[in-house]
């Protein structure tokens, strides 16, 4: 997938360059979805080129589709090669800086000849930005304020660290007076894996003073800093930089004002197209008639002075466009609104579905307790059976097993099984994929096995061939049940196997084996993207924790949850959702 990446970037980049000269905002647009599309799809974009078929990739039009070729077969674009030359190449990391995006940089550049951040920042301590059309004081004090917190926070926060945080502000802001709904929105709703800040939405009762919920909320003690507060809304910093927005509406227009501040900026804009097929208008405070919503009264931060078709809740907005409930996790425009129209979405898999957890560990390897109390603590959680898959031999740091190790381990696991009652133990193992796909163990210790986890976890930088045939020979060794984290990736630290996921793909799908999705972070693997395109070909997912510990079962499965319900995932395709007689009968498919 290193190319579908790589070209996505290129698109990104060109897209930004076009912005920033003020070439057509069209090509811009079209720039960005295309690099869009490419990074959310698994389409073998080489293969595509050499068949012909790249251009029938919905959204690729004539110059795109030269640009891929050219790509493909040489390594880079003519076309974007003079595009990005003909601006300084300091320009592009300018906008990462928060408060600054192509208008800005373009006036910065053209007025100040700033082509960097250096240059930026010592614009900035000289005074060389005052005076400059559109650049008051406040302006300027936002985009150092925009360095400073660049510098600080370097880059988005992880959908783990950024959930706990969220949460304990939402509580906050439930407890002040007045206030009767609130949820955080955004990408974080969304359970993207990674956010760049936090968005609070809360309603108001009629009465309430907003400026004082405004003002408590400032006022918490988690706030660092204060970086705006207003009768509405308020933003400030917490947790050694990440932003986080709060917005206040009145009670009537909280579903409306969450449907919008939750996104994805593409779902509403498919949504908002729906409204006016119907002749109807959507915005943060509501489904209005169009013709009606035209002449209304309006007031900067208030809703029009007009009764909505729909906006309290949610679903009362969906159903007055004739759409079924499109679950936040599915609202990225990836075809989930026409499915909605046709009554197709598919019913979500939720963490009360699963039935067990298939990769585990104890204090025979890495983990912090003992079989019989992993095997307590999920009970408790009310799973009808667990896994336990210690480390294999070669992951010496982790206590790995020897053969001899695990076959006594296995005895053990099966001890307690017998003595535990109310859940069924299997014994199994994580096996490492070795450099050349072989396994730690032979067959005939797997054998011995009642699961077998197989999973990749060094020599992490091999190239797309070499990576991909690793997989593919553990995936065809006899007894392998799941392909563990399949790409090895860490979030934010390390992009993992650069696979041709269709190839793992087409081989899980005729060997019967699952492919998991690693609810471990910052794992999080497979992701959303490949996990949808597994399931478009049949492939089962196992959803496990990879739990070392008994707190760690207990909490991680959601973050697995919600990248499967990214994916459209329903409850029957998922292998740790089967009873325990359907589960065995898959596992005996490879044996």
């Amino acid at each position: 997938m290193s190319l579908n990446h790589d070209l996505e970037r290129l698109f990104r980049s060109a897209a930004a360059v076009m912005e920033i000269k003020g070439e057509s905002v069209f090509k811009a647009i079209a720039f960005s979805k295309v690099a869009r599309l490419i990074g959310d799809s698994t389409i073998d974009i080489k293969a595509a080129v050499e068949d012909g078929s790249v251009g029938d990739i919905e959204g690729v039009g004539k110059s795109s589709r030269t640009i891929i070729e050219e790509f493909v077969r040489t390594g880079r674009s003519t076309d974007i090669d003079e595009l990005m030359a003909s601006v300084p190449a300091g320009l592009i990391p300018l906008l990462d800086i928060p408060g600054l995006g192509p208008k800005t940089i373009k006036l910065l550049w053209k007025e100040r000849g700033i082509t960097g951040q250096g240059e930026l920042v010592a614009a900035i301590s000289e005074g060389k930005l005052e005076g400059l059309a559109g650049m008051g004081a406040k302006k300027i004090q936002t985009i150092k304020e925009g360095i400073d917190l660049l510098a600080a926070s370097k880059g988005r926060i992880g959908l783990a660290d950024a959930l706990p945080i969220a949460t304990a502000l939402v509580d906050e802001v439930r407890k002040l007076a007045g206030v009767t709904h609130a949820e955080y929105a955004g990408s974080l709703r969304r359970w993207r894996e990674t956010i760049g800040d936090i968005d609070i939405v809360a309603a108001l009762k009629a009465k309430g003073d907003s400026a004082a919920v405004t003002h408590a909320f400032v006022s918490l003690p988690m706030v660092e800093k204060i970086l705006g507060e207003g009768p509405t809304k308020a933003s400030v910093l917490v947790d050694g930089g990440l932003q986080v927005d709060l917005r206040i509406v009145p009670e009537l227009n909280f579903g409306a004002a969450l449907l919008y501040f939750t996104g994805s900026k593409d779902h509403n804009v498919k949504i908002r197209g729906r409204a006016l097929d119907k002749g109807l208008t959507l915005n943060e405070w509501g489904l209005y008639n169009l013709a009606d919503h035209e002449k209304a009264e309006k007031h900067t931060g208030q809703p029009p002075v007009l009764k909505p078709v729909a906006s309290k809740t949610e679903a009362d907005v969906y159903k007055a466009l004739g759409l079924r409930f499109v679950e936040p996790e599915l609202r990225e425009a990836r075809g989930e609104v026409e499915l909605a129209l046709a009554d197709k979405l598919p019913k979500l898999i939720t963490v009360d579905d699963l039935r067990g957890d298939l990769h585990t560990h104890t204090t025979a390897s890495d983990g912090e307790h003992t079989i019989e109390e992993m095997a307590e603590a999920a009970k408790a959680l009310g799973f009808t059976y667990l896994a336990i898959t210690d480390h294999s031999k070669s992951q010496q740091l982790a206590n790995g097993l020897t053969a001899e190790r695990l076959l006594k381990h296995v005895a053990a696991i099966r001890k307690v099984g017998e003595k535990i009652k109310g859940i069924t133990l299997l014994a199994g193992c994580e096996v490492d994929i070795l450099v050349d796909g072989r396994l730690d163990f032979e067959e005939a210790v797997l054998r011995e096995l009642d699961i077998v986890v197989a999973s990749p976890h060094v020599s992490l930088k091999q190239d797309a061939d070499k990576a991909t045939d690793r997989i593919l020979r553990a995936i065809d060794t006899p007894c392998v049940n799941i392909i563990g984290h399949p790409t090895g990736r860490l979030i934010n630290a390390r992009a993992g196997l650069p696979l041709e996921i269709n190839k793992v793909i087409e081989r899980a799908a005729a060997a019967n084996v699952a492919l998991e999705i690693n609810s471990g972070w910052p794992r999080l693997d497979l992701n959303d993207v490949n996990a949808r395109a597994a399931l478009a070909r049949g492939v089962k997912l196992s959803i496990n924790t990879d739990a070392h510990s008994t707190m760690s079962l207990q909490r991680k499965a959601a973050l697995g949850i919600s990248v499967a319900r990214r994916a459209g995932t329903t409850a029957d395709e998922v292998i740790n959702t089967f009873t325990i007689a359907a589960l065995k009968k898959f596992i005996a498919l490879k044996r």
